[in-house]
């Protein structure tokens, strides 16, 4: 009896751990994958950019989003593009940020308010093993095999009176096809 239950109890410990190990490897990749085919489709394509209405609290495009934050999000697709531009200019003295994901949720580049120049920011996104002839741009590798991503952009609204102007300067916000060659 005691040799029955010691092989259960060792069979059921190795399916949970291939149940975790499945679930740790691959959900974060489903997740990710099915969030940006959704966002690609509203958007019109990959490597265009969404400007997200306001977050309330039925928002759930993002998971618990802010409502004082102003999304912008584009699905980056480098093997479609070979690479692709992501910019932003005269943007409002708020936080603002640029964040890069790749297809496994891995934040892989960011750029604030704080640490670009003069409100704007501007670089290449190219795939590992290419480079780019950027005109001077910073180039950021995408380090992930699979070559599609999102980039996401966050706006803080610090104040209600400047929301329409807020909202305005984060439509300078780009992502978009890029010629290397």
């Amino acid at each position: 009896m005691i040799v029955r239950s010691w092989k259960w109890v060792a069979a059921m410990l190795l399916a949970a751990a291939v149940v975790h190990g499945v679930t740790v490897l691959f959900l974060p990749r489903f997740v990710m994958l099915r969030t940006m085919k959704g966002i690609a489709k509203t958007a019109g394509a990959a490597n265009a950019i969404l400007h997200a209405p306001r977050a309330t609290s039925r928002s759930r495009g993002v998971v618990r989003p802010s409502p004082d934050l102003l999304y912008s999000i584009c699905v980056y697709d480098l093997g479609a593009t070979g690479a692709v531009r992501v910019s932003t200019h005269d943007m409002p003295e708020t936080y603002w940020s640029a964040s890069v994901f790749d297809a496994d949720t891995n934040n892989f580049y960011a750029i604030n308010d704080q640490q670009a120049k003069s409100g704007a920011a501007d670089f290449i996104l190219v795939p590992q093993g290419k480079s780019a002839a950027a005109n001077r741009l910073p180039v950021v590798t995408a380090p992930t095999p699979t070559n599609r991503g999102i980039v996401l952009f966050r706006t803080l609204v610090n104040d209600e009176a400047d929301v329409a102007r807020i909202d305005a300067a984060r439509h300078n916000a780009a992502c978009a096809p890029y010629k290397t060659d």
